[in-house]
């Protein structure tokens, strides 16, 4: 057996005609070889996962943490993707451009919407929806947006968070939330949900021991009740016992509920149980909020993010502290390019404009994408992750929805021998792996290529190795 390796791809943009050799020096391609590089087609976006994956809440079809990104399905046409909070478990939400959603994840409340309460390592689809928009994850149930203003709910129901009007748990298929509608917006928490209507007003139902329905009770309710002293709200999130909305299209935040570690940034540990404003951002106009385990931020239309709450993983996106940070501290300054932010159990995920995903925080089952269990209290890109354009974060887990990277398809070697495969490879942007000799019995193959792995018209990453099969004289010699 022999082993022939060639040189990555410098650059793909075009199929480039140079590559890099020995010690960076240009090495042509020659032209034969760049007129076989099939045209490369745009695959459809597609949601990458990473983290802790011990119910398959990451949906790769395995139970194995990743510390690196892993698409979870070619060809899903995703366009947005929500996370449930289940600590250490979990599940996973994704809307496809048809309308259809499709879960996966631990199922043991039937929070994946499929009839059963088998958690599936890969997406299965939720039964019975079409039309929708949005969705949103809580701690064991879903909650669907469809397009004609309605929102669908299933999954636990303990606390009335399904908004039926029961507690009859266990709801392993969808059903309309009774007496809503023309609502715009949804945000799951931890036992309780969030829907921003049309006419700006807030509607929450659920679980509501410390303020989390902000109607000015603790008490749980199983239909929807309106969230008191806010108006013209544009923005909502909800987190693991409290919540956060945008007012008057960016002008202000106000938050309520728990508050045990200063999550509602109004300067004390005070439950609240309607809504406060938080103070001290300055004048920056808040383009987007995002709630997580005890811990709050908002994102400025300049780039800037504003966090508060605890910061024992340095989630805020500083140093860690055992101090609760009850009022906005200014973590990330503008001109970051930070178009969308996501909150999880410990940890923080940011979209920017160029498509690349930036995360800090708790780290300890690889959540944070970078190849290591190293938590890191600063931006931090994920490592290889392009083309995206929105995240998704709970407990310990991260996703995106993107689109993978453009690739020309693996182009046919059949009949090529290792230097023409080499450098048809090199034109594609991919690398010559094993080479392996077979006899030849009739001598059709000799020092020619006879089959090879993957096969061609195949899309992979750049960079990658396609191996090949040559065929050699046999020990008996030609006919």
């Amino acid at each position: 057996m022999k082993v022939l390796r060639t040189r990555r791809l410098a650059g793909l943009a075009g199929c480039a005609a140079l590559v890099f050799g020995v010690a960076g020096t240009a090495v042509t391609v020659p032209a034969q070889a760049q007129a076989r590089v099939t045209a490369a087609v745009a695959p459809p976006p597609d949601v990458a996962s990473w983290g802790y994956n011990e119910n398959g809440q990451l949906g790769d079809g395995t139970t194995t943490n990743r510390l690196l990104y892993a698409d979870i399905g070619a060809g899903n046409n995703v366009v947005q993707v929500a996370a449930g909070y289940g600590s250490p478990s979990g599940h996973g939400l994704e809307v496809r451009t048809d309308g259809t959603v499709w879960a996966w994840g631990m199922n043991s409340f039937g929070q994946l919407g499929d009839g059963t309460t088998d958690s599936r390592l890969a997406p299965v689809q939720v039964t019975g929806l079409t039309g929708v928009m949005r969705v949103a994850g809580g701690c064991n149930h879903s909650l669907a947006l469809r397009s004609d203003g309605t929102v669908w709910a299933w999954g636990g129901n303990a606390a009335g968070q399904l908004g039926r009007g029961t507690t009859s748990d266990h709801e392993v298929t969808p059903a309309p939330v009774s007496g809503l509608a023309g609502v715009t917006k949804i945000s799951a928490g931890c036992g309780f949900s969030l829907a921003l209507r049309s006419d700006g007003t807030v509607w929450a139902w659920g679980y509501d021991n410390v303020g989390q329905l902000g109607n000015g009770s603790t008490a749980s309710s199983a239909v929807s009740v309106k969230i008191t002293g806010v108006s013209q709200v544009t923005g909502i999130a909800a987190g693991w016992d409290s919540a956060v909305a945008i007012v008057a299209g960016g002008a202000s935040v106000w938050a309520w509920g728990g508050n045990d570690y200063g999550q509602l940034g109004d300067g004390t540990l005070a439950d609240r149980t309607t809504p406060v404003r938080v103070t001290q951002i300055g004048t920056v106009h808040i383009a987007g909020a995002a709630v997580g385990f005890k811990y709050a931020a908002i994102l400025s239309t300049d780039g800037s993010v504003w966090a508060w709450g605890t910061d024992t993983a340095g989630q805020l996106g500083n140093a860690p502290s055992a101090t609760p940070v009850t009022r906005p501290v200014n973590t990330i300054g503008a001109g970051s390019g930070i178009t969308q932010i996501a909150a999880g159990g410990a940890l923080m995920l940011a979209v920017r404009s160029n498509g690349t995903v930036l995360a800090w925080g708790d780290n300890r089952f690889g959540e944070l994408g970078i190849g290591t269990t190293t938590s890191v209290t600063g931006p931090i890109q994920v490592t290889g992750l392009t083309g995206a354009t929105q995240v998704a974060a709970r407990a310990l887990s991260g996703f995106a929805v993107h689109v993978p990277l453009l690739v020309p398809p693996v182009p046919d070697l059949t009949g090529d021998n290792t230097v023409q495969a080499g450098q048809a490879l090199q034109a594609a942007g991919l690398v010559l792996g094993t080479v392996t000799k077979v006899a030849d019995k009739y001598c059709d193959h000799l020092g020619t290529v006879i089959s090879q792995n993957p096969a061609a018209g195949t899309s992979i990453f750049p960079g990658s190795a396609v191996s090949v099969t040559i065929g050699q004289a046999p020990p008996t010699g030609c006919p």
